[in-house]
């Protein structure tokens, strides 16, 4: 799931070499994706309203369904 977090995340941004992508379990045994990303690429992977985080949790949320997982993925 994070190889396709980070294809995904790398289209949007400009400063690629400041993402950094970590993957969790929290105690639920949730997989837990955390994005760090420059101030003004942050902007960019949330999208106007949100739109665009929404759209990349819903797609892997749909992924992981197909591995029986659940999965978050938080902004920092």
């Amino acid at each position: 799931m994070k190889e396709l977090l980070e294809t995904i995340v790398f289209a949007l941004v400009d400063e690629k070499d400041q993402v950094v992508i970590t993957e969790e379990e929290d105690k639920d045994g949730n997989t837990v994706l955390k994005i760090s990303a420059a101030p003004n690429d942050v902007g960019r992977i949330i999208g106007k309203n949100g739109n665009t985080i929404t759209a990349i949790r819903k797609i892997l949320r749909a992924y992981a369904v197909k591995q029986r997982k659940r999965v978050i993925v938080d902004v920092l």
